[in-house]
């Protein structure tokens, strides 16, 4: 081969490689800017349904927990006690259940589907419950009611989830927010409760 064929050879090679990394940075960019998104969609939601009830949302917090910090996106705290808040950005259908390591996800484009896989959220939104419930007892604090829920905030996700887990979409999630036990009045003092929190957590970068 003559020596311009090397060189053209050479540059079409780097060109495939340069595309094929412009690829994958473009694809976790994307994923991040969903994720990023999704968080944001939830927060949003949260504020406003905390703003006109003296409620109070804490957002991007970690927690000690076994020498280790587990992260938790939204705290919702109100007069019926507390609410974690973990997102989730994946869409198409997601399919998984409480033991399983992993979590399945198939999106269709074109009359094709790919799959892939992302980590069970249950086990991190439980440690985000062990995590907020040490602090409370840490404090003294023992008659506040704690729920967790795990949220899927893509708007093209479609959930096909083990019955009985604490995972929804965000229509679900809103329409979960109607419910009266939320807006009702209850023993839970929210600044002294949302005060601790902050000083138990560190901000996430």
């Amino acid at each position: 081969m003559k020596p311009e064929a090397w060189m053209i050879a050479g540059i079409a090679a780097a060109v495939l490689v340069l595309a094929l990394i412009l690829a994958r940075v473009i694809f976790v960019w994307n994923e991040r800017r969903r994720g990023v998104d999704g968080v944001n969609r939830t927060g949003r939601l949260l504020k406003r349904f905390a703003g006109i009830r003296r409620f109070q949302v804490l957002s991007g917090l970690s927690f000690p927990l076994r020498g280790k910090m587990v992260p938790v996106d939204h705290i919702l705290i109100g007069f019926f006690g507390i609410m974690l808040v973990t997102v989730r950005s994946a869409k198409g259908a997601i399919y998984g259940g409480g033991r399983d390591k992993n979590w399945v996800r198939v999106v269709t484009k074109n009359e094709q589907e790919k799959r892939g896989t992302f980590a069970n959220p249950i086990p991190e939104n439980q440690e985000a419950l062990e995590a907020v419930r040490q602090v409370l007892l840490d404090h003294k604090v023992y008659k506040v009611s704690i729920e967790n829920y795990i949220v899927f905030a893509n708007k093209k996700a479609v959930l096909n989830i083990e019955r009985g887990l604490p995972v929804m979409t965000l229509p679900q999630f809103k329409k979960l927010l109607k419910r009266s036990k939320y807006s009702g009045d209850g023993d839970t003092d929210v600044e002294q409760v949302a005060k601790l929190l902050r000083e138990a957590a560190q901000q996430r970068a």
